[in-house]
């Protein structure tokens, strides 16, 4: 009788330690409020009222929030810090509304133009700072760009 306690508390130890929980390497929670990074501006040379500027954007969302479905709302913003004024950019739908899902991408915003500041007849250097807001209301943070000269034309 005594061999048969060893055995079945030997057993329930071994069960106990067989179940243990297996311990996982989760990543952490991605944060609702969005995330971007600038990966490529181009070209960093223009001519005032003739040339486009592309930036390349990585985002991150925690909840997929980003864009709108009407084109009238806007969720990117990009600073001229030469005299400080704020262009407004659309943003479409970067995941389906009313779903709540973590997203990450790359996405680009065209500047069609830009313009000197100045007298107009010598080349201006700008650096433009960008930053997104979601639906929630959710700034990201705020990039900035290298140096872009803007020449006369």
């Amino acid at each position: 009788m005594r061999q048969i306690s060893y055995i079945v508390l030997s057993c329930l130890m071994m069960g106990i330690t067989a179940c243990k929980k297996e311990t996982v390497s989760e990543q952490p929670p991605i944060s609702p409020v969005p995330s971007i990074e600038l990966r490529n501006t181009a070209p960093t040379v223009v001519t005032e009222y003739e040339d486009s500027i592309v930036f390349d954007l990585f985002y991150l969302d925690g909840d997929g929030d980003l864009g709108f479905a009407d084109p009238d709302s806007t969720s990117v913003f990009l600073v001229d810090t030469r005299i400080q004024t704020v262009e407004d950019f659309y943003l479409p739908l970067l995941a389906p509304e009313n779903v709540s899902v973590p997203i990450q991408g790359i996405f680009q915003l065209h500047l069609d133009r830009t313009i000197l500041t100045g007298s107009g007849d010598t080349p201006e250097t700008v650096v433009f700072q960008i930053y997104l807001r979601d639906r929630a209301g959710h700034q990201s943070n705020v990039v900035s760009t290298p140096a872009i000269t803007v020449n006369p034309q």
